[in-house]
């Protein structure tokens, strides 16, 4: 029997709180292989081993072709930083309002909210503001004005016309890489390029192909199978109705002012566009015809209300019935 000092103690158990995995990750980018065999890497000088069919030596599958114009700028626009104001905690974004904005009131209601450099850009619509208890007007204006400053941001105009994009593809990027969250696994990886390609504001990347490439997918099937002379089966097929556009009609019409507000305008210019409602439909009122009266037609005679005599004489007019009940 071992004694009890030989026996060991158990110590506390160790909890162990795995850490958060963000919940979508983006795979690795696959190479691009410029052979149709995929076997050839970009990089390699050398042939595969095992060839489909039989090539000239003398070409040098691995040589590259010279990066287009389209790339050449999409590496320039991957490679500007992000504004440093990313990076500031919550002590650098009150000093910031102190200092620059001249704000200093407000470093409570930075430090209470937890507002660090990511979270300062959420101010920039001024509805958060008010939010944390930022509620006048000139302040607002003057806190927005210099975030959008700090972060480089575009502000949306009334007068802005529909046609555009809601911002400057910059901005985009900005805020997409702002937000934090279970996507920051892809914010973290993807380029400024990835962000405006998957928002369809830039054409999707090109892809390199070689001269084996193109000729690749060009190559005949042999033994070829020709169909000639096949007879049409019995394939009912839709009607595709075409209709005709509407005519654009004008719902709107010029007439001169009633009242003149404005004195220094000309007469001939005195005019306003006014809504063209369309006219009711009138219904035509169906005439009343009174039929003529014939001797062939006997009148309708009605028993309701007549007495004595009168009631005798009626019964007298009123056609008797064909056949006997």
């Amino acid at each position: 029997m071992k004694s009890k000092s030989e026996v060991k103690s158990r110590g506390p158990k160790k909890i162990i709180i795995p850490r958060r995995i963000p919940s979508e990750v983006p795979p690795k980018r696959i190479p691009v292989y410029p052979t149709p065999d995929k076997t050839t890497c970009l990089e390699c000088p050398c042939f595969p081993k095992e060839d489909p069919y039989i090539r000239n030596k003398k070409l040098n599958p691995c040589q590259k072709t010279p990066l287009t114009l389209y790339e050449l700028a999409a590496k320039v626009v991957d490679r500007l930083k992000l504004p440093k104001a990313f990076d500031w905690s919550e002590s650098d974004v009150a000093k910031w309002l102190t200092d620059d904005v001249g704000l200093g009131q407000y470093t409570e209601c930075i430090l209470n909210n937890h507002i660090n450099g990511r979270r300062l850009l959420l101010l920039e619509d001024p509805s958060n503001l008010a939010q944390i208890n930022i509620k006048d007007f000139s302040h607002i204006q003057k806190i927005t004005s210099k975030i959008r400053e700090l972060f480089s941001m575009e502000l949306i105009r009334f007068a802005r016309s529909i046609g555009l994009p809601p911002r400057k593809p910059l901005t985009h990027c900005t805020i997409f890489k702002s937000r934090t969250g279970p996507s920051w696994g892809v914010r973290r990886n993807w380029n400024r390029c990835d962000i405006l390609r998957w928002m369809k504001i830039l054409m999707p990347e090109p892809e390199h192909m070689d001269h084996w490439d193109l000729v690749w997918y060009q190559k005949p099937d042999f033994p070829k199978i020709k169909f000639g002379r096949v007879k049409k089966s019995g394939i009912t097929y839709n009607y595709i109705p075409h209709y005709n556009p509407q005519p654009d009609v004008c719902r709107e019409y010029l007439i001169p002012r009633k009242f003149k507000i404005q004195k220094g305008i000309s007469d001939s210019q005195q005019y306003i566009w006014m809504e063209k409602l369309p006219e009711p439909v009138r219904e035509e009122k169906k005439k009343i015809v009174t039929p003529r009266k014939s001797r062939l037609i006997p009148d309708r005679i009605s028993l309701t209300g007549l007495t004595g005599k009168d009631l005798i004489l009626a019964r007298r007019k009123m056609a008797r019935p064909k056949f006997l009940p």
